[in-house]
Parts: C-alpha cells; structure tokens; sequence
C-alpha cells in the first residue's frame, strides 16, 4: 500500500531540493494551479456529473463534518485555557483541511482520478466555502480586527475555481467540443505533481517544533480524532465498502490547509503555529493516510 504515496513523498523531496539548491517559485506554481489547474478539474468533473439531490446531500453531509470539527476544536482549546490569539489560529489549523492540493493527490494515487469529483465538492463546497466565510469571521476575531464582509464575498465569488463552475452550469446545457474536454483533462492531471512540488518547496525545517504542544493537538485533532469519529459513524450506520466513502474520510483525514495557513498569517494570527501546523500535517499524511487506505480497503 505504500507504492501511491511515494510518488506523493518523492514530489514533496523534489520541491523542497530545488528550494534549497535554487530557489522558491511556489508562488508561481499555485498561481497556475489556481487559475489553470483547479478549474480545469472543475470543468472536467463537473460538465459529465449529474447535479441532483444526493449531491446537494453530499454537500450538506460534507459541511456538517467540517462545521463539527470546528466545533471540537474550539471546546479543546478552552480546554487547553488558549488566549483568543492562539485558540482562532488553533481552530484555523485544525478545522481547515487541504482538501484539494493533497487531497486530490491522494484521491489520485489510491483510488483513481474518477473520484476526485468528490473531492472536488468536499473542497469547493466544504473547505473553501467555509473557510473564507466562517474562517475569516475567526481570523479577524482572534486577531482583534474588523470583518470584512464585501471582501469575504470578493473572495467566494472571484476564485477562479468557483467561476469555472459557474460556467460549467451553463455549459451543461450545451454540447462542448471534445477537444475542450481533452484540454481540460489534460490541464487537470497537472495538479498533482505540481501542487506536491510546490508545498515541498513550502515546507520550512527550522524551527519546526516551536509551539509543539498547540500544533501537535492540532494535528491529532485534525488527522486522528475527527477521521476516526467520521469512519465509525460510516461504519456503524451505512458502511465503508463504496469508494466515495472511502473517498470523503480520506478528505476528513487531510492535514491543513495551504491556504489556512496563508490566511491566518496574513490575518495577523500566530505564524509559527500556522506554518508548523502545515509542515507537520503534510510530513505524517504520508502515514497516516496509508495507514487509512490500508483499514479501508
């Protein structure tokens, strides 16, 4: 089971190699994995996929899951007696996975690119959604500052992802030409590689056990307790022998999210708690996401 996720670590070395010997063009890198790669896995997933009730069902079940992990982050860190700062930027972390970079990565290396799809809802729908609504209300409160709610909106509605679905809605009432649907396909399977070379160029040795005790709880909480209470409410009430299931516990299970990490810096939270939060996460998916796939089945 270890023969999907070595591509994923070898991408990660590659990345962080060429950091060390040149130097950081990750910025670049995600820039064209947003404005590219993203909404060409939007246009290729979506424009065949039925939109009905069970994937509003999906949607809903998706932010209940996400909304919940939440909800025990802030319990756990009272719990813990954090001040505002260091509680929002622990919520932040431990809520807000990265559901499309290493999850789709994921999704690819274990279960096929067919099943990003759901992937791709868990992200646009769940993650994103929530994050730059809910997540910036927490972020600007844990920081002391003011919400912003037309940049909240500008944030939803502008990402090239969400217009890209947008126009995919539209287009499904219309026969595209194949050779946009070979284009798109084409653009989508450079996520993968791209996104994994780009957080290994992300990824900061120093200093990396700073602030230990706040990260690692994030990190049990994030990638341990909720995929675990998620896989035993599937277990007992519906079952884990569908990929799709499979698919959304992998997605339960993701460590934090790039963009998290970049908003709660930006947002004036606790850098070193966001950046070893991400570090961390990434370098024990490889495990515990094997370890998963390998309960899973």
């Amino acid at each position: 089971m270890l023969d999907p996720v070595l591509p994923i670590a070898l991408y990660l070395f590659l990345g962080y190699l060429f950091k060390v010997v040149f130097h950081d063009n990750s910025k670049q890198l995600i820039e064209f994995i947003i404005y590219f790669s993203l909404p060409a896995i939007v246009f290729s997933k979506i424009y065949p996929l039925t939109l009905d009730d069970r994937i509003l069902s999906l949607i809903l079940m998706f932010i209940g899951f996400i909304l919940f992990n939440l909800a025990l982050a802030y319990f756990i860190g009272r719990l813990m007696k954090l001040d505002k700062l260091i509680l929002a930027t622990f919520m932040i972390m431990a809520t807000f996975g990265n559901t499309s970079f290493i999850g789709f990565s994921y999704i690819d290396a274990f279960y096929g690119q067919d099943y990003i799809v759901y992937g791709l809802i868990y992200d646009l729908f769940g993650s994103f959604l929530l994050l730059v609504s809910i997540g910036m209300f927490i972020i600007t409160w844990g920081s002391g500052r003011k919400n912003n709610v037309k940049s909240i909106f500008k944030s939803v509605f502008l990402f090239p992802p969400s217009i890209m679905f947008l126009i995919t809605v539209i287009a499904k009432n219309f026969e595209v030409p194949n050779f946009l649907i070979l284009t798109s396909e084409t653009l989508g399977a450079t996520l993968v590689p791209i996104a994994m070379i780009a957080i290994g160029m992300k990824l900061e040795l120093k200093h990396i056990f700073s602030k230990f005790h706040v990260v690692s709880m994030a990190m049990i909480l994030k990638m341990l307790i909720v995929p675990i209470i998620v896989l035993l409410g599937f277990q007992l009430f519906y079952g884990i022998e569908e990929t799709w299931v499979k698919v959304t516990i992998i997605e339960v299970a993701m460590p934090p999210m790039t963009m998290a990490t970049v908003l709660a810096i930006k947002g004036g939270l606790d850098e070193k708690i966001a950046i070893n939060s991400l570090v961390l996460g990434v370098l024990l998916s490889l495990f515990t996401i094997t370890a998963y796939t390998t309960y899973l089945g």
